[in-house]
């Protein structure tokens, strides 16, 4: 049953890119940040309403849900979205693959104590730094050719996001262990409200309010599929691996999420990997191995 629900979270996980790429062709970034959120905060409404759970928050405590919400929520959705015009879903999901490595730099940093540098994790990290490198070589050349930086763009933007993803988990260790005030339920209501509340604002102030024409069955499905599947049930997922496996085991489940978001794009799109993102994503499997093995042996 745990291999199940890894699988479904690495296909939740992996086809978020290709979602978020189907309606950001149509709708403006914030606007499109702002309705897949909106999709997975109406779901948590709709879940936790027929659960009767306490979604009551201090005042004094909102700072807290609101800071994770600002660093998982909102901060790298609207990364995804503002840079997935620029690149393929291949892209997005090998960048996200590399959330672990920055995470561990941000806990090394962060955590005193947790986590720590040593010859084995430095040379993965800069192993990791290098399968970046080799992904965007290509790009670094085009741009340099034809004067059009915008593939690097998506790619600054991806960097954006996985920086944001770490940060906010380390974060939500240091923040969010001490607090008994709310529930976890209660917790990820108030960043996805605290989430879509600042979006709403920055899509007008920022952008025009798309037309009705705009919202077809295909952009209307990959706003649920990446605001309900690839946010939420994600989520509820995620919970459960932890539960079962522990967070450390539960990351595992990285390693896949660029395979599923290359193959998503390779169906719906016909588009091959090039060899740049195959010789740099390998080049990222082995930076998480030598960091994640280091853990594992760490915890035993």
């Amino acid at each position: 049953m745990s291999y199940v629900l890894a699988l479904c979270l690495a296909l939740c996980w992996g086809t978020a890119f290709l979602a978020t790429k189907n309606f950001v062709e149509v709708l403006p970034p914030y606007w499109g940040t702002f309705f897949r959120v909106l999709a997975g905060l109406l779901f948590f409404i709709v879940l936790y309403g027929i659960q009767r759970k306490n979604l009551k928050c201090p005042v004094k405590q909102l700072w807290r849900p609101w800071t994770i919400g600002l660093l998982l929520i909102l901060l790298p959705f609207a990364a995804i979205s503002w840079g997935q015009r620029f690149v393929a879903p291949t892209i997005g999901g090998i960048f996200n693959g590399t959330v672990p490595i920055w995470s561990f730099i941000a806990g090394a940093l962060l955590l005193k104590g947790e986590d720590r540098f040593t010859w084995r994790r430095a040379i993965g990290v800069t192993i990791g730094m290098l399968g970046l490198l080799v992904i965007m070589r290509p790009m670094i050349a085009a741009a340099q050719l034809d004067a059009s930086p915008l593939a690097l763009y998506g790619c600054a933007a991806f960097l954006i996001m996985a920086w944001s993803y770490s940060l906010g988990n380390v974060l939500t260790k240091k923040i969010m262990v001490d607090s008994n005030a709310m529930t976890m339920e209660a917790n990820t209501f108030h960043q996805y409200l605290f989430a879509a509340i600042v979006l709403l604002i920055l899509a007008f102030c920022a952008e025009p309010v798309p037309p009705a024409a705009a919202f077809t069955p295909k952009v209307v499905l990959s706003i649920i599929s990446a605001g309900v599947f690839s946010s939420a049930v994600a989520f509820l997922l995620m919970v459960a691996l932890i539960k079962r496996w522990g967070a450390t085991r539960m990351a595992s489940v990285t390693y896949f999420t660029p395979v599923v978001a290359m193959a998503s794009d390779m169906i719906a799109f016909g588009r091959m990997p090039s060899g740049a993102e195959i010789g740099g994503l390998c080049l990222i499997f082995v930076s998480l191995i030598l960091i994640q093995k280091k853990v594992e042996a760490e915890t035993k």
